[in-house]
């Protein structure tokens, strides 16, 4: 554990960094196999995505339609917060929860949400994991009960007017001889939400290898982007951002582990506004169908 000065000292330097970004600134069982249809119910305005701080993790609530889903569960250390934040925030059923893949800072809440409230589906990637943390999850998934499905192929999901689209890897799982989480990263699920005129990309970790076969795809741009593996830089992420060209980014880092510096200046270069959960806590963006954006900073 850092020292107190220490991590003032990094957290300064991170807010430098990030001067330049704006934070703060506004405007701008396994089911397998068995396809689940969701209808997700009323057709109410508007997108609502927060991104919650659980330091360098992901935790991604979606609501629109009157729905919630919530993207990835942040770790096991953090889920009393997000059951709070769920539950501070409107949510008493969650249509579905995406697993985007099995590390520690996506899957570690599943069980906590899960038993805080009604879960209608689990999305889960569709491979079968090799290690400790996939076998974690499974455990979580049995213990709820919940129907699951495997992303094999794209699943959308109609939340009131606005579509969320579930993307596969196009990538094979190849695990790590002494029984490490291999390639599982590059395999993460991609989730596009798309309302009207305005459209959102949440990247899971991708690295290297799944940005190359996600932009094989060719899906082309997104106003807002929460960036693949909480800002760390690939040999391909400014072929990524050239491609999605984002009017506002979204890196879940945390102080002690920032989003690198490289990446950051990609991120000014192609002139996107950048929110980092190091240094602005949950980020909020809304939008009502019009392709503006709202965004907040700090709530709880």
């Amino acid at each position: 554990m850092k020292k107190p000065f220490a991590l003032a000292i990094m957290v300064m330097f991170t807010c430098a960094l990030l001067a330049f970004v704006g934070c703060g600134q506004t405007e701008g069982s396994t089911g397998g196999g068995k396809s689940m249809k969701v209808n997700l119910q009323d057709p109410a305005a508007g997108v609502r995505v927060a991104a919650i701080d659980v330091g360098k993790g992901d935790c991604i609530l979606v609501q629109a339609g009157g729905s919630s889903v919530l993207i990835d569960a942040g770790y096991e250390d953090t889920s009393d917060e997000v059951v709070s934040y769920l539950r501070s925030h409107g949510v008493d059923l969650l249509d579905c929860l995406v697993i985007t893949h099995y590390d520690k800072d996506h899957i570690g809440g599943i069980r906590a949400v899960g038993k805080a409230f009604e879960v209608s589906a689990i999305y889960l990637p569709g491979y079968t994991g090799a290690d400790k943390q996939y076998r974690m999850a499974m455990d979580a998934v049995d213990d709820l009960g919940v129907p699951t499905q495997l992303v094999t192929s794209e699943q959308v999901l109609k939340l009131g007017d606005a579509n969320l689209a579930i993307l596969p890897s196009r990538l094979t799982y190849n695990p790590n001889a002494d029984g490490g989480e291999g390639n599982d990263n590059d395999l993460s699920l991609v989730a596009e939400l798309t309302y009207q005129n305005d459209s959102y990309l949440f990247a899971g970790d991708l690295e290297k290898e799944g940005i190359e076969a996600y932009l094989k795809g060719g899906r082309g741009r997104f106003d807002v982007l929460k960036m693949p593996h909480h800002g760390e830089k690939s040999g391909n992420t400014d072929d990524f951002l050239e491609d999605v060209q984002p009017k506002i980014a979204i890196v879940t880092d945390s102080a002690e582990d920032p989003a690198d510096k490289k990446t950051l200046k990609l991120l000014k270069n192609c002139g996107a506004d950048t929110y980092c959960t190091s240094v602005c806590g949950t980020i909020v963006v809304e939008s009502d169908g019009a392709g503006s954006y709202s965004v907040s900073v700090g709530d709880r």
